[in-house]
């Protein structure tokens, strides 16, 4: 197998390397062996449930987290993880070995304040590490793994629009599948405004929706500076009232502009 690894831009490797065969479960197994060998070094001992919970919390759980930070764990693979720490929790340390699941992992994975124990569901944690990844690539775009990756995947847009493509790699799928978890919260802020379309970015600030719900034909491939007073970084009030319906209006002459010529940026 050859070995490619993928950099950031001050030379830490990202993870594993990028080509890993096309059985992905079988490549991504030996997370399992290595969770199952730091187990059975703990079951000789006698261990307090105290210690137990400490031991899944900040061991087990942080075994997987190196490859979860660039590579989506399939389902199954996730499910044998927490299947394993289930069965080291309800373990018995009489000579028989055997425990019973009093209750589910799900349930233990709830807040303390909701009945459960906090342990982290390892399928939505991966996806937490992958929208890090994500929201890096978002908002340094100058970094060079940004521009490898808009070379490859969308040279003619952004990442916030980029698709999966044609032969994507591993990561690039991983990196993608958190892609709605950072759309769901994620707004331009506006500075300049030269970088931001008025109606596919969204913009607005609105806990449910972003985005322009006005569609003027004025305002189409058009970006946020173009509402703005000439020669000034102040809202053009007459030119908002007139291309946007109510609700738009009261959202776009609520953003507060400063005098700067700074890039737009994220948040």
């Amino acid at each position: 197998m050859l070995e490619i690894y993928e950099a950031d831009e001050n030379g830490y490797y990202l993870g594993l390397p990028c080509s890993i065969g096309r059985n992905k479960n079988v490549i991504l197994g030996f997370l399992k062996d290595k969770l199952q060998k730091r187990i059975q070094g703990w079951k000789g001992r006698i261990l307090s449930r105290a210690r137990k919970e400490v031991l899944l919390k900040f061991v087990a759980q942080f075994l997987p987290s190196y490859a979860m930070n660039v590579f989506l764990l399939s389902s199954d693979t996730c499910k044998e993880l927490e299947w394993l720490m289930a069965k080291f929790w309800w373990h018995s340390d009489s000579s028989s070995g055997k425990g019973i699941n009093w209750m589910s992992w799900e349930r233990l994975c709830h807040h303390k304040h909701a009945g459960g124990l906090g342990f982290r569901i390892l399928r939505d944690f991966n996806l937490a590490l992958l929208g890090k990844l994500y929201w890096r690539l978002l908002v340094n775009t100058d970094s060079l793994v940004s521009r490898l990756y808009k070379a490859k995947y969308y040279a003619t847009g952004n990442l916030f629009s980029a698709v999966l493509g044609d032969n994507p790699s591993f990561i690039w799928r991983s990196i993608l599948e958190a892609k709605d978890l950072i759309h769901a919260c994620a707004q331009r802020t506006i500075a300049n405004g030269k970088n931001v379309s008025i109606l596919n970015d969204p913009w607005l600030p609105h806990n449910s929706n972003n985005y322009v719900v006005s569609r003027h034909p004025t305002l189409v491939n058009k970006s946020v500076s173009c509402l703005f007073q000439v020669g000034t970084h102040a809202w053009d009030e007459d030119v908002v009232r007139d291309l946007f319906v109510a609700h738009d209006q009261d959202l776009i002459l609520s953003i507060q502009l400063s005098d700067s010529a700074a890039n737009d940026g994220w948040s």
